[in-house]
């Protein structure tokens, strides 16, 4: 997935903003900041009230904005040219609105759709001076929605962006399908495995944020621990990258890779437990 810096025009289901909702931003600021050395800036949405705009030597990374509802999660943006046609055909496939538009100077109009999977994810239309950094350490390198409703992810996704997919695992083992535009990969679809799932587990997407290759995964599951983080799968070698799964000290859950060590073995999908 390769999105460039301050590019005008991106193919409709790009993956183009990560959002972190959160209960308490100063405390999701000195995670984060401590763990990639993100840098923040306030802004002031009229409608939305105030969130934070993240930074990774200048160019923005992630915004952090405050929950409305008392859970905390990563949310992922995909971009598209009209949000509101896309928001209507979303809503002949099964989706609704949870988060209406608005614009955020700088970014672009903005909204939120739950899906039929039982997820969420935004619809952003980039502004002309919109910039994401993306495939650098503290960038998003990867994202993946993790679901019991697998085909009704395949369906919705596929219906409103056009993508296809190709299968690995099986059904009843390892159900991870990767999506396409075209002949680039964009995004990852797993199934949760049942005698897995807690009672409180949701579907999300798992945000993987880039780490830079001289210090590695495991330092920075460290790092994350030392800063109140808590670990979900120990770091493991894949098709991805050196990959780990954590919580942050509020409960968002993202995962950490160093693409410099993939491998041609191993699982491309977490092994977390879904659990909340």
């Amino acid at each position: 997935m390769t999105v460039e810096r301050a590019r005008l025009s991106i193919p409709a289901g790009t993956p183009c903003w990560i959002e972190l909702v959160t209960t308490d931003i100063p405390v999701a600021r000195g995670f984060y900041g401590a763990l990639f050395g993100w840098e923040f800036e306030q802004h002031d949405d009229p409608r939305e009230g105030g969130h934070v705009i993240a930074h990774r030597d200048g160019y923005p990374v992630a915004s952090i904005r405050e929950s409305a509802d008392g859970r905390t999660r990563w949310r992922l943006f995909l971009a598209t040219p009209d949000s509101a046609a896309t928001a209507a055909e979303a809503g002949k496939l099964g989706g609704h609105i949870t988060v209406p538009r608005s614009r955020v100077p700088g970014l672009g109009v903005k909204l939120v759709l739950a899906t039929p999977a039982d997820d969420e994810f935004g619809l952003l239309e980039p502004d002309a001076t919109w910039q994401f950094d993306v495939g650098l350490p503290g960038t998003l390198v990867w994202a993946e929605l993790v679901t019991i409703k697998a085909q009704a992810a395949d369906h919705f996704y596929g219906g409103l962006f056009g993508y296809t997919g190709e299968q690995f695992g099986t059904d009843h083992l390892s159900d991870y399908e990767v999506w396409y535009l075209g002949g680039d990969s964009v995004l990852a679809r797993v199934c949760m495995i049942r005698d897995h799932l807690s009672p409180g587990a949701h579907a999300h997407w798992l945000v993987y944020l880039g780490v830079d290759e001289e210090v590695g995964t495991d330092e920075m599951v460290r790092t994350a621990v030392a800063h109140h983080g808590r670990v979900r799968v120990d770091p493991y070698d894949s098709s991805l990258g050196r990959v780990a799964v954590l919580r942050d000290p509020l409960g968002a859950r993202f995962a950490l890779v160093d693409p410099s060590q993939a491998t041609d073995y191993g699982s491309a999908g977490n092994d977390d437990p879904y659990d909340d």
